[in-house]
């Protein structure tokens, strides 16, 4: 594989996941770091290299054990990153294993995978995406208080004078006596 190729399917899984990126945050309450692309470039790198070095069976179960390890000791990830993340290994263990030869073929898993990705994202987000704005707001949390959603839906309409909102709850603190919510409108 010469530069101008390796260049061409870089720039091609570059593009790619800018595309799943930006259909990924699309959505107002929910939002993938944009260092979660690192992983489909690394995934890349690291496939390309194992095309060029004989590896064994040991190093697989090495790759394994780490991404086991960092799945139960870090943060849990919503859907729509775990979505994001296997998008982006496929596309770029795609993108460089696939044979130029059939660079067609290639094209076209790639366009089948971001289509359905951003169809996807489309569906889903159609009601995230109808509010335009988003507001951080704190409640009471009285003795009296149940979190059903019309007795919260009327605390935040006492608060602010709209009609046609969503909200999700961030944070229900006992200690302050608060609910934290994040409110669309």
């Amino acid at each position: 594989m010469d530069l101008n190729e390796l260049t061409g399917r870089f720039l091609l899984l570059f593009l790619s996941i800018l595309v799943l990126y930006f259909f990924s945050n699309r959505k107002d309450n929910e939002t993938i770091n944009p260092l979660m692309v690192i992983v489909g470039l690394c995934t890349f790198s690291l496939c390309y290299l194992f095309t060029k070095i004989e590896i064994g069976v040991g190093i697989g179960f090495g790759l394994f054990a780490i991404f086991s390890i960092l799945r139960f000791r870090t943060q849990s990830f919503t859907v729509n990153a775990i979505i994001f993340l296997f998008a982006t290994i496929t596309l770029s263990i795609l993108d460089i294993m696939y044979p130029f030869e059939k660079i067609e073929i290639l094209l076209f898993f790639q366009v089948i995978i971001i289509g359905f990705y951003i169809a996807a994202s489309v569906i889903v987000n159609k009601k995230a995406s109808s509010y335009l704005n988003a507001v951080d707001m704190k409640i009471p949390l009285v003795s009296d208080f149940s979190l059903e959603n019309g007795n919260i839906r009327r605390a935040i309409q006492e608060k602010i004078n709209i009609k046609d909102f969503d909200f999700k709850i961030v944070l229900v603190n006992t200690v302050t006596n608060e609910i934290d919510l994040l409110v669309f409108y």
